[in-house]
């Protein structure tokens, strides 16, 4: 029985010729005849978006991250990790963990009268040897070359002005670090940071040295 020439008639797309049903390319036009499957588009949307989100995540994990760094407890300065010493003052990674222990518990008033006694004492009552260190030094410092300008002979105007630099300075140390101690004792930060103070000893070391030279070269001419 024929059911009409309809029924098995098989067309390429393209140019309309017919094709057997088991054709795979056009006998007219070459078009390939086979056709994906109506499940192939559909899978390979979805792995192309699955494939896709990995390399959004990827790229968003590739961002550049701060290298872990440590702060000097004495001078404030954020060193690598693979430091064992602070780079700019030499103090070791483990007085960081010493500075973390809960400080003694001192009266402020007791921190400021050891502190008027010798600066830096009343900073090591509580517990920050290093920061009273500097403070100390400071002081004597100042406090030495005002006496060695004093003895020498304030004979003149200039003279009279670096004697009063001196001792201006020594006393600002000396009151200044009585009442830090004070501060400190109560739970307050320094005023000042070790690493300052340092730099300070510094400056007053060269101008010290660079007056004396002044003075040597002016007794010599005479």
């Amino acid at each position: 029985m024929q059911t009409g020439p309809n029924a098995t008639e098989r067309r390429c797309p393209d140019c309309g010729a017919l094709a057997s049903p088991d054709a795979e390319w056009c006998g007219q036009c070459f078009r390939s005849l086979a056709e994906p499957g109506p499940a192939a588009a559909p899978a390979a949307a979805s792995t192309g978006a699955t494939a896709a989100d990995p390399a959004n995540d990827d790229s968003e994990g590739d961002a550049p991250r701060r290298a872990p760094m440590w702060p000097c407890p004495a001078c404030d300065t954020e060193n690598p990790l693979e430091l064992d010493a602070c780079a700019v003052c030499g103090t070791t990674f483990a007085s960081l963990m010493r500075q973390d222990e809960a400080p003694p518990k001192v009266d402020p008033k007791d921190a400021m009268a050891a502190s008027l006694i010798f600066p830096g004492l009343g900073h090591r009552k509580v517990g920050r040897s290093l920061d009273g260190l500097a403070r100390g030094v400071l002081f004597c410092v100042l406090a030495a070359m005002a006496a060695t300008v004093f003895i020498a002979g304030v004979s003149s105007p200039g003279t009279f002005g670096v004697f009063l630099l001196f001792l201006g300075g020594a006393l600002i140390v000396y009151l200044g670090s009585a009442w830090e101690a004070y501060r400190l004792a109560e739970g307050g930060r320094p005023f000042v940071s070790s690493r300052a103070l340092l730099w300070a000893t510094v400056v007053v070391i060269m101008v010290s040295v660079m007056l004396l030279a002044v003075s040597v070269v002016t007794v010599a001419r005479r």
